[in-house]
């Protein structure tokens, strides 16, 4: 929905400290056009200060969250190189890497000695004899052993990857985060260096920046003039752990809180003011007028009788009729403007048809954490294949469209790249050889298992294949049953065996849902997003969470008070999901005490009797 732009107050205050170079953080609740105030905050710092930074060289800094963002920001300023735009970690890195020495001393003194300290506390915890104390101790050695070879890397490296080997030079997220920190706390010239560099620097989601960034850019802009410093974001909607949260600007800076609602419908901004006490919100532009509808589904919940007190896929299956009750009562039966938040991913997988793919990435035993997540968002390097190349061009194939196939390879394929063994081919040549490559692929994609499908891609260079992928392909299937105590370090292995040995057809669906920003989406998922009609399942017990517990945030009197952490987590979440709502919000609950808990969420969210029905 296009709405016009309108300077709020909250902007004028903006305008005020721009003005009078003074740093500010602006606080703005969803919906409010956070967005739209950071585009005009950056475009007036172009009409006021631009020829000026032209000349001295300088630059105005935009720090977000994801390239996705960084990508939209760029194309409203109309990709001008006034603006440095860019991830958290991008930026950061382009301010490290001329300082190599210093982040060796940080690495040698700080870093790594941090890291071998938490091991040995977790190793003296859990006893030398368990099976994590002995995780622990190989992790010891490792990082020792690293330590020692720090001295004599050439040069470090960041390939925007979550891992590190310290040994080949090699960073990852975590490092950059930690180094920055230090350095920026620590390091006059680092600090200067930066100031000169960007006397304007705003952070877009300043809540989801780490804590020690936002403390070390604060005293970069400490004091009068530039450089300022001018946060944007919301601390209610910080659902990532060990972030800011609540952020502020350096002293004397000033904070500015943003109450319009241009996104959601009177309907859904009353019951977001009765769920948030700090903001109260009120209708704004094109939504004034537009009453919208809140409705509550409570539906008795059920004893897991799956592993660990989880649900069987029986179990899920009646959750998502008990889903489908509402949607038909809500007459969202068959419409397809409606985004359904789930919690977990193995309702989703389920209906969507990658339950085996989903089950085999979440299984603790073989996947870790790292992997579950790295699953989760796409980025798992066994996965990455088939998301940039094989499944887009099977697509492609199937949906008629050649010359997406051959946007694909040129962009993807090795083999089909303009500086490629194909890329003297006539235009003619060159047609042939990708119809023949994917018709190919076509075939194999039904007959094969996932571990041939990437050796004939890797070996024809259709994909690229990471060294890690490269490994994996290469070596033989671990013949041994996997034993914690023996394999944990290697549990890779066995994850990537069971992975080569499926067959591809679970990968289309899965790929897809994460492409194409399907129905269904994880709540984590969406922040940023809007939908005309959202639909929010809370079921406490399919989601297998201990960090979360929907039931006792919502109805604490019915289910018992949540933990503060609980609390804390819960909320954030379910408010980014809520706000996404702009026409419509339907929330089903899966409570153990459907009738208590309707009682309490009349009095406690302002609904009425008849927002609320209980299922069955």
């Amino acid at each position: 929905m296009t709405v016009e732009r309108i300077e709020t107050e909250a902007d004028k205050k903006v305008r005020t400290c721009l003005e009078e170079k003074r740093s500010f953080a602006l606080i703005a609740g969803a919906g409010s056009g956070k967005t739209s105030s950071l585009i005009d905050a950056l475009a007036r710092i172009r009409d006021t200060d631009g020829a000026r930074l032209r000349r001295d060289g300088q630059h105005v800094a935009c720090i977000t969250y994801t390239k996705r963002a960084v990508e939209v920001i760029r194309t409203r300023l109309g990709f001008d190189a006034l603006y440095h735009v860019s991830t958290l970690h991008s930026f950061l890195w382009g301010q490290l890497a001329g300082f190599q020495e210093d982040m060796r001393r940080v690495l040698i003194e700080d870093r790594l000695p941090n890291q071998i300290a938490k091991a040995e506390e977790k190793l003296a915890k859990a006893g030398a004899h368990t099976k994590d104390g002995q995780r622990q101790h190989a992790k010891i050695v490792r990082l020792q052993a690293e330590l020692k070879d720090l001295q004599l890397v050439p040069r470090f490296t960041y390939e925007d990857s979550e891992f590190s080997n310290y040994a080949k030079g090699e960073l990852g997220h975590s490092d950059v985060i930690e180094i920055a920190s230090y350095l920026l706390q620590t390091n006059k010239v680092f600090r200067r260096i930066t100031a000169l560099r960007f006397p304007y620097i705003f952070v877009d989601e300043a809540q989801d920046t780490f804590k020690g960034i936002v403390e070390g850019l604060n005293l970069v802009c400490a004091g009068e003039g530039l450089p300022l410093i001018g946060y944007f974001g919301d601390p209610w909607q910080q659902i990532y752990d060990e972030r800011a949260g609540d952020f502020a600007p350096p002293p004397g800076g000033e904070t500015i809180t943003k109450t319009e609602n241009f996104r959601c419908s009177e309907s859904v901004i009353a019951f977001l003011n009765a769920f948030r006490k700090d903001v109260e919100q009120y209708p704004a532009g094109d939504n004034i007028g537009r009453r919208g509808r809140v409705a509550v589904r409570l539906v008795r919940s059920e004893k897991g009788e799956g592993k660990r007190n989880t649900y069987t896929e029986e179990q899920v299956g009646r959750a998502l009729e008990r889903m489908d009750n509402a949607l038909s009562a809500w007459g969202w039966k068959d419409r397809d403007d409606v985004m359904k938040l789930l919690l977990a991913r193995q309702m989703i997988a389920r209906r969507l048809g990658f339950s085996a793919l989903n089950d085999l990435f979440h299984d603790g035993r073989i996947a870790s954490s790292r992997a579950t997540d790295a699953f989760e968002d796409g980025s798992h390097f066994l996965l990455t294949p088939f998301l940039s190349t094989i499944c887009p061009l099977l697509r492609a194939k199937e949906e008629g469209e050649p010359h997406r196939v051959n946007e694909v390879l040129r962009r993807e394929s090795p083999a089909f790249a303009i500086d490629g063994e194909n890329g003297n081919r006539s235009l003619r040549k060159m047609l042939e050889a990708s119809k023949a490559a994917i018709d190919d692929l076509d075939k194999r994609w039904t007959t094969q298992t996932v571990g041939d499908i990437l050796r004939h891609c890797a070996k024809t260079r259709l994909i690229k294949v990471s060294d890690r992928l490269r490994e994996h392909l290469a070596r033989e299937p671990r013949a041994e049953e996997y034993d914690e105590s023996l394999h944990a370090q290697e549990k890779g292995d066995w994850l990537a065996d069971a992975f080569f040995a499926m067959k591809p057809n679970e990968i289309a669906p899965y790929t897809k849902y994460l492409l194409e920003n399907s129905a269904f989406s994880t709540q984590h998922g969406v922040k940023g997003e809007e939908y005309r009609r959202v639909l929010v399942l809370y079921d406490d017990i399919e989601a297998k969470w201990n960090v979360y517990n929907f039931n006792k945030m919502l109805t604490p009197d019915t289910c018992g008070a949540p933990t503060e952490g609980q609390l804390e987590k819960s909320r954030k979440l379910a408010y980014v999901s809520f706000s996404r709502a702009e026409d419509e919000l339907g929330i089903i609950l899966f409570t153990p005490n459907p009738e208590g808990a309707k009682t309490e969420m009349i009095s406690r969210f302002a609904l009425k009797a008849e927002q609320i029905t209980i299922d069955g």
